[in-house]
């Protein structure tokens, strides 16, 4: 028994210390994906791991060789997709295949089994708010594979060793699975705290000088249309309107500022957000015609949320309009929904626009951050603040030059949580 033990308790705690190496360098985090550089170090960390774990076997049985090297190449497969999966399964492979052993290909081929179950359920993994319940999914049906082929090719190992084998299996793979969603939220929580320092600093900035700005920009908005309209002069007529324009606009960038400092009252009630997002689509569609963008609304059916209705709107304008400005030379926006838990809905925002990239992704939000040739990046700041108030989430998902999507997830109300 303590022989089968050591090598485990060895095993465990090389994976959960190399998750938290990872997790030093490239902060786990569930914005805007993964890069393709993460993704090949995720792929270098867990193929170290599963080196190490196989330099450290479970005393097998004949020629066999057992150790938990399929744990972090299944976990890192359901997080960071196939790349990393692949690389991690080929370092395995031959690994294993150097150590030899009648019984090498058993391993080679439960290596591609932990890789493809990985795989299959990595998107379902990765949308899911709750991550345990398809993480339990594949590690059921990886399970069942498991053993279905130790009990055709491998038949000779004793009960026992299959209880302590599978217990330590599946107690690392779900405290890997618990430990990074941990760090997820610890990282969250560290980027909303920076955020809110940020905030801070506008707000006070935006408290000291909007009122004295406003004052003086309304008077001289005034004087310029009261002298446009009583002049002869035809270059005060001609450029009158581009300085009005121009007034206007910082006037609206000191009212975002405002809006940062003194939020309105918020008054949570059930929403139709069907409702809403065929009226916001009827105000915007103007605007999108105007830049050759046509903008569809896909929700088949009515779905009840608890929100504040006229915030809700105006994170929903920011959201469609960044759309419209994204696209050059036309295209479509398309809103969509998904049914996320029983708790939430995900309502889904895609343009067909420029895009940004994962350097652009991480920087959505910051105070004074744009991808805009004109703007303040504060329309974000304040779609990001009022999705928060109403217990709500907003993640980004972008591919240059082919277009972003805006994950917008709500809570639902009482009566369609029935």
């Amino acid at each position: 028994m303590a022989e089968l033990l050591k090598p485990i308790f060895v095993n465990i705690s090389i994976i959960v210390s190399l998750t938290f190496i990872a997790n030093l360098i490239y902060p786990f985090n569930a914005k805007g994906g993964t890069s393709f550089k993460q993704k090949l170090f995720f792929g270098l960390i867990s193929s170290i791991a599963a080196l190490s774990c196989m330099y450290y076997p479970i005393d097998g049985f004949r020629s066999t060789v057992f150790d938990l090297r399929t744990v972090p190449l299944i976990v890192v497969t359901l997080y960071a997709g196939l790349i990393p999966g692949v690389m991690c399964s080929l370092v395995i492979i031959f690994s294993r295949l150097s150590i030899g052993g009648e019984y090498a290909w058993v391993g080679v081929l439960i290596t591609i089994v932990a890789l493809l179950t990985g795989f299959a359920y990595s998107r379902l993994f990765n949308e899911a708010l709750k991550k345990w319940k398809p993480g339990l999914i594949a590690g059921f049906l990886f399970f069942l594979f498991y053993v279905l082929i130790l009990t055709i090719y491998v038949d000779f190992l004793p009960s026992q060793f299959y209880l302590i084998y599978f217990i330590a299996f599946y107690s690392t793979y779900f405290l890997l699975i618990f430990l990074i969603d941990r760090l997820i939220r610890i990282n969250l929580q560290l980027e909303e705290t920076i955020y809110l320092g940020k905030l801070s600093v506008v707000g006070q900035m935006a408290a000291s000088i909007a009122h004295e700005i406003r004052n003086p920009l309304t008077t001289v908005r005034g004087m310029i249309q009261f002298l446009s309209l009583h002049t002869e002069d035809r270059q005060l007529k001609q450029h009158a309107p581009l300085m009005i324009d121009e007034l206007d606009r910082s006037n609206k960038i000191i009212s975002d500022y405002l809006s940062l400092v003194k939020p309105s009252e918020m008054k949570l009630c059930d929403v139709n957000l069907k409702e809403v997002v065929e009226n916001i689509t009827h105000l915007l569609s103007p605007l999108g015609a105007f830049n050759n963008v046509i903008i569809k609304s896909e929700l088949s059916k009515p779905f009840y949320v608890k929100a504040d209705e006229q915030q809700l709107k105006q994170c929903l304008i920011n959201l469609i309009k960044n759309g419209i400005e994204a696209i050059d030379g036309g295209g479509t926006i398309y809103v969509r929904w998904r049914q996320s838990t029983s708790d939430s809905v995900d309502l889904i925002i895609v343009d067909t626009g420029k895009g940004m990239t994962h350097e652009e992704l991480q920087k959505v939000g910051l105070p004074f951050y744009t991808t805009k040739t004109k703007g303040t990046g504060l329309g974000t700041m304040i779609t990001y603040r009022l999705v928060n108030n109403m217990k709500g989430s907003i993640v980004y998902n972008s591919v240059p030059d082919k277009g972003t999507t805006v994950t917008v997830r709500l809570p639902l109300a009482t009566e369609d949580k029935k």
